[in-house]
């Protein structure tokens, strides 16, 4: 049996504009080669991007040896709290059974006078664990908090000088470096000692099989884009994962390998392209070979759009056509990758809504992974499942919600847009504007500045 592994739940505290909010997914161990595609709505400002920020987040704690947390500058915590609280419940199938999975971490920022210098720490962390078993309860795995640290119920003072300094060891490099202690590598001497194999299997499982195909892209990946300066390729083919810079402005030397990467991104996003806008397709212009720094050989390129037998660089494409063509592959993912995790943020911008709409649909049918992103444009809502939507309310405290008085036959955007008009729902999903008051207001700004 092939490993399975998906979010199931996401609970958040005291992230940028969310004091208290939480979501699920409609996912079970029964339906989890079927794909999930969640669309987050709500009004500007109200919590859509505290999601992708906290997806983020995770996948910066998933990956300790590579990223550090952000510093205050970010200012992603909620004001006048000290601390992030983040809990991420998953469902994981394979050889060894069926289990839910919770992570749990809170994050402060870091004692230091120089409040230009702090940055986000891992406080408290948990990881724990209970199989799929009626009256089962969590099994902690590994507990932290601040100094005081047990692996399965085996706190650090009484575990063998072996367990102990590899505790220490993974504690201070936690501290040190600003990321997450249950998933540092220097950890391992200490879970191989006290935990079992099935166990170890499941930290394997969100180290290597989950994060190897969980993407975040969120805004400042379309800020450069936007500006029409760079482009950052999204990868997901055979083992490589990640982001290819490529400056839309010149032509490019990249490495060979690098190069070569790319060739198959191209000749993988083309296959689905020509399809979603007809006729289109990337080509790759190598113009010379040339050595980089330290030696190695490089390839200078430039990419062009080909359409109808012309060939324009791709900096003359749309926004919307080069944001499609950056993030494609990591849709291919959703469709064919049951692991694949991929969270979009602003994922309509500059993407014709009824092309949105057919790509959104077609993964929800078909698809197999999951993709969360956030979006504006209602359209998506008379296309996916109505369980497969979240809004944003106007309350702090409970900024998640599924609408209620969706029937099979309702068109969930016109429940919306009524909601929105005449409330009706548990919390208030739109904080009131008043045509009146703008039209005024705009008058009177117009009068003051003469």
């Amino acid at each position: 049996m092939s490993s399975i592994i998906r979010v199931k739940k996401v609970e958040i505290r005291n992230l940028k504009n969310v004091k208290k909010g939480a979501f699920n997914i409609n996912v079970n161990f029964d339906n989890m080669d079927k794909a999930d595609v969640i669309g987050l709505y709500g009004q500007n400002g109200s919590g859509k991007t505290a999601v992708v920020d906290a997806f983020q987040l995770l996948k910066t704690l998933l990956s300790p040896k590579n990223r550090e947390l952000p510093n205050l500058d970010q200012h992603l915590i909620y004001y006048n709290e000290e601390a992030i609280q983040l809990t991420f419940t998953f469902i994981k199938k394979n050889i060894d059974g069926e289990f839910f999975i919770k992570y749990r971490v809170t994050l402060k920022a870091s004692e230091s006078n120089d409040k230009d210098d702090q940055v986000l720490k891992v406080y408290q962390e948990e990881l724990s664990y209970r199989e799929n078993i009626k009256h089962k309860r969590y099994k902690s795995l590994i507990k932290k908090d601040n100094d005081d640290i047990s692996i399965r119920n085996h706190h650090v003072d009484s575990m063998s000088e072996t367990g102990k300094v590899s505790v220490l060891v993974a504690n201070k490099m936690s501290k040190g470096n600003s990321t997450s202690f249950v998933f540092r590598e220097e950890l391992k001497e200490s879970l191989e000692l006290y935990l079992s194999k099935v166990e170890r299997n499941i930290i394997n499982c969100l180290l290597h099989e989950f994060d190897k195909d969980f993407h975040v892209i969120n805004t400042t990946h379309y800020g450069l884009l936007i500006a029409n300066i760079m482009m950052p390729f999204s990868v997901h083919i055979d083992n490589k994962r990640g982001h290819i810079p490529y400056d839309l402005e010149d032509t490019m030397v990249f490495p060979e390998e690098v190069y070569e990467v790319m060739k198959k991104v191209i000749e993988q996003t083309n296959i689905v392209l020509k399809n979603i806008v007809p006729g289109l397709e990337v080509k790759i212009n190598m113009i010379s070979k040339e050595k980089m720094d330290g030696g190695i050989q490089g390839i200078r390129l430039e990419l062009l759009s080909v359409k109808n037998q012309i060939e324009l660089p791709l900096r003359c494409e749309s926004e919307g056509i080069l944001k499609i063509i950056s993030i494609l592959t990591t849709l291919i993912a959703v469709y064919n990758n049951p692991n694949a995790c991929v969270v979009i943020d602003e994922l309509d911008s500059g993407i014709f809504e009824y092309l949105l709409g057919e790509i959104l649909e077609v993964l929800s049918e078909s698809g197999k992974g999951q993709l969360f992103f956030t979006s504006h444009n209602l359209r998506i809502l008379e296309v996916l499942p109505i369980n497969n939507l979240w809004f944003t309310t106007a309350n702090a405290e409970d900024r998640y919600i599924q609408l209620k008085g969706v029937k099979k036959l309702n068109n969930a955007r016109d429940v919306y847009l009524r909601a929105i008009q005449l409330g009706g729902q548990k919390e208030q999903i739109y904080e009131e504007t008043d045509s009146y008051d703008i039209k005024r207001s705009f008058r009177k700004a117009g009068i003051s500045n003469e």
